[in-house]
């Protein structure tokens, strides 16, 4: 991808040219919009992550987010890093494993779920006409059908696991098996009883959904509304108005490409995002340099920018774990203690 994606540097140069020239030519009250959309992006994913973490501050809950979608930029295959990167992060915080184990689980479900809501949404806009008539009509219907059947079947099967503790213990016994398996082979891998543990998630994650369901919905819909007027803004920031690219082609191409990156093992959607972006505009009707400039744009807040800031999280929290383990070895070595 990341070849594909410098091919098409290469062959379209007069248009990147001008593509810069329109970067640097940004009107300072766009600037200020976009600058604006990025800081609320950042703290629309710390208030999203923190309503899924009892006892966790905003704070805290924005630096982790920063520093795993960071991982999730850089890393082939970053799902167990940026997984193992919120554990680490959060244990250093004293969170207790029972509520990790539940804010990733829950974390990812609803993530996965926006994604396909989002695409579903972006496909009926397509479908209706709305999204103009850049795409094969079949491309929507396709969309439509696989997304409303994962949602249906997800939403379907988290029902039952929820809701009746005898599909949940049958699904732990499934899960048994594998882990008998492999410590049968390896005596050194620590027993674990999934069925225990799955009934106490269970009664957890209802436990959360009564206590904290509606601010998860709160937060999740204001995160994924800034997600998605992101690219909007990008676009409009660079003269392309309504009439020449309307609102739903812009949200039938970013929910379309989403939903395409969100499929694909590249790191953050790299080259899938911005050649994706770029043709679905083009042929919407953007003229070409404004829409690589909106994409440049866009993709700098998504993409780079959470590579500056969870970078500079991760290493805060790094230096701040420093801190307090000098600390303890200061008060351990103060003779009478």
């Amino acid at each position: 991808m990341v070849a594909l994606l410098a091919a098409g540097i290469a062959t379209h140069r007069d248009e990147l040219a001008e593509s810069m020239h329109q970067l640097r030519s940004l009107t300072t009250g766009w600037s200020a919009v976009l600058v604006a959309a990025a800081l609320l992006g950042i703290l629309a994913d710390g208030v999203f992550a923190s309503t899924l973490t009892p006892g966790l501050s905003v704070r805290r809950a924005t630096m982790v987010q920063q520093a795993a979608t960071a991982a999730n930029n850089t890393i082939v295959g970053s799902g167990p890093v940026a997984t193992g990167l919120r554990v680490a992060m959060l244990r250093g915080w004293r969170v207790p494993d029972r509520t990790i184990g539940l804010t990733i689980v829950a974390f990812n479900l609803v993530a996965s779920y926006a994604v396909w809501l989002v695409g579903l949404g972006a496909a009926i806009v397509g479908a209706s006409g709305a999204g103009g008539d850049g795409l094969d009509r079949r491309l929507y219907v396709a969309v439509i059908v696989a997304a409303t059947t994962v949602l249906t079947v997800s939403t379907a099967l988290w029902w039952a696991l929820l809701r009746h503790p005898v599909v949940a213990r049958r699904a732990a016994r499934l899960g048994q098996i594998p882990i008998d398996l492999v410590r049968r082979r390896v005596p050194r891998v620590p027993a674990i009883d999934l069925i225990e543990v799955a009934e106490r998630a269970r009664v957890e994650a209802r436990q959360l959904a009564r206590g904290r369901g509606g601010r998860i919905v709160v937060a999740a819909v204001l995160e994924q509304a800034v997600n998605v007027a992101t690219p909007v803004l990008a676009v409009r920031a660079f003269g392309i108005d309504d009439a020449t690219v309307s609102t739903g082609e812009v949200l039938v191409s970013y929910g379309l490409v989403r939903l395409g990156a969100a499929l694909t093992p590249v790191p953050g959607g790299i080259g899938v995002a911005e050649l994706g972006l770029v043709a679905l505009l083009v042929r919407a009707g953007g003229p070409e340099p404004s829409v690589l400039a909106a994409v440049l744009t866009y993709r700098a807040i998504t993409f780079l920018l959470p590579l500056l800031t969870g970078s500079a999280c991760f290493a805060a929290w790094r230096w701040a774990g420093s801190g307090r383990r000098a600390g303890r070895r200061a008060e351990l070595s103060v003779p009478g203690r």
